[in-house]
């Protein structure tokens, strides 16, 4: 005689409470993503432009566009009604997915490059919710300018309240910002995220990896430590900045953040690696889910 089958356990119960709870919001990212798939090439930003976010054509932009949309929604829990800060937003790569999703909510992207902000102010609109780009001046504005070593840069995000945004992330931005210019956004994150709010940021970490690639493949060997656990190099758009991971945890720490989340980067050929940066996932130090 066949033993008749437990119960349902209270994990599956939960389980599947969440995924009913989830099914729209799943279904208006898959929406979302078709859209911007389908999107015609007018809408989207010029070749030159996108060649200065990091992509060599049409469809590398909406490939990173789709795929990073969907993964920042799922990191972030990202819901319709939420208020999101893009920082380094350059010409709208996720500006654009995220202005449809977050319909009774609010988008603020940041970047110091002019041109891309214009762009994304023309051509990105959301019919209800609220989308505001801003473009922060920069004294040593060495991702397009030779770096001055000596001139220290002040961001600030002075628009935003304290405690107004749910989700924040900054993609390629750290690995181009000196050590100074980091401590500035990170102390801005944590004055204006939401005690219960999170963020997605990308860098590059200078670790054993690091050098073991170095010796092997003979690549960034012109890296090297102007300060104490602070690596740059090259110029302009190739300007390069890491950090070891004890410098990178403790700029957040003192700025008021904590990790609570980290992926290895493919950049150094990191074991694990799923993306090409290194990623945290960072809280205020004073995190709470209400």
């Amino acid at each position: 005689m066949t033993e008749p089958l437990p119960a349902t356990s209270a994990y599956i119960s939960a389980l599947q409470t969440e995924i009913n709870a989830n099914a729209g919001k799943a279904q208006r990212v898959r929406q979302t993503i078709e859209s911007c798939w389908s999107m015609a090439t007018s809408a989207l930003p010029p070749a030159a432009m996108m060649n200065v976010v990091g992509s060599p054509d049409e469809t590398h932009f909406r490939a990173t566009m789709c795929d990073l949309f969907g993964e920042l929604v799922q990191r972030g829990n990202i819901d319709r009604t939420h208020t999101v800060l893009d920082l380094g937003c350059g010409c709208g790569r996720l500006a654009i997915p995220l202005a449809e999703h977050l319909d009774a909510g609010a988008y603020f992207g940041v970047d110091v490059w002019l041109e891309g902000i214009n762009w994304c102010r023309n051509n990105i609109t959301s019919d209800t919710g609220s989308i505001r780009f801003i473009q922060r001046e920069a004294v040593n504005n060495y991702y397009f300018e030779p770096r001055d070593a000596g001139a220290a840069n002040r961001y600030h995000l002075s628009e935003l309240q304290s405690e107004q945004v749910d989700f924040a992330f900054a993609v390629s931005l750290f690995t181009h910002l000196q050590k100074q210019d980091c401590i500035s956004y990170f102390s801005e994150l944590s004055r204006v995220l939401k005690p219960g709010g999170c963020a997605y940021l990308t860098c590059f970490i200078i670790d054993e990896f690091f050098f073991d690639f170095v010796r092997r493949t003979g690549l960034h060997r012109s890296v090297s430590q102007e300060e104490q656990g602070c690596y740059y190099a090259y110029q302009g758009q190739d300007f390069f900045a890491g950090y070891t991971s004890a410098t990178w945890t403790r700029m957040l720490e003192d700025s008021g953040l904590r990790v609570v989340g980290f992926d290895p980067g493919k950049w150094a050929e990191k074991p694990g690696a799923l993306h090409y940066q290194d990623t945290f996932m960072v809280v205020p130090q004073g995190y709470r889910k209400d």
